[in-house]
C-alpha cells in the first residue's frame, strides 16, 4: 500500500482524544500498523482480533466501546455472516463507523445486504487502494424501533 493509499484511507477517520478503533482481519499487519499510527498521537487504541473462532472474537469484543471497525478481508470469507455482523455491530458505539476492506475481485452485494439488514446508512464505496474495495457504512440509532 502506497503512502498516498494511506492518507487517503486515514482521512475517513475523525481524529479524537482516546480514539477507539476495533480492527478485524485475518492476518493483515500492514493495515493494522497503520491504525496504531494513525492513533498514537491522540492515545488511542487499536483492538486487532482474528475473524476465524466467533466464539472467541464474541468474548473478546466489548460492547459499544469502537468508534471504528475496521473489517478486513473478512466478511466474505467467515462461515456466518449474520454472527460476525452482530459481534461486530453490538462494539460499535451509535453513529460509529464499519469500514470493509474485501479484493477487487469479490461482489460487494452481500455487504451492502448485510449493511442494510443491520441498520448501517451512508454506505459507500470508495477506491483507495489498489487490490482492496473500501465499504464504509455509519452505524444508525435506531431508537424506537425493533
Amino acid at each position: 500500500m502506497d503512502t498516498k493509499s494511506l492518507e487517503d484511507f486515514k482521512s475517513l477517520f475523525s481524529f479524537t482524544p482516546s480514539i477507539s478503533i476495533l480492527s478485524l482481519n485475518n492476518d493483515t499487519n500492514k493495515i493494522n500498523e497503520s491504525l496504531n499510527q494513525f492513533v498514537s498521537p491522540y492515545n488511542g487504541n487499536v483492538t486487532s482480533l482474528d475473524t476465524e473462532v466467533l466464539k472467541i472474537l464474541r468474548a473478546k469484543v466489548k460492547r459499544s466501546s469502537y468508534d471504528y471497525a475496521v473489517v478486513h478481508d473478512a466478511i466474505l470469507k467467515s462461515e456466518d455472516k449474520n454472527i460476525l455482523m452482530k459481534i461486530i455491530s453490538s462494539g460499535i458505539r451509535d453513529s460509529g463507523y464499519i469500514i470493509f476492506l474485501e479484493e477487487k475481485d469479490k461482489s460487494f452485494d452481500e455487504i451492502y445486504n448485510l449493511l442494510e439488514e443491520f441498520d448501517y446508512g451512508a454506505v459507500s464505496s470508495i477506491d483507495i487502494f489498489e487490490n482492496y474495495n473500501l465499504i464504509i457504512g455509519k452505524k444508525l440509532h435506531m431508537w424506537g424501533m425493533d
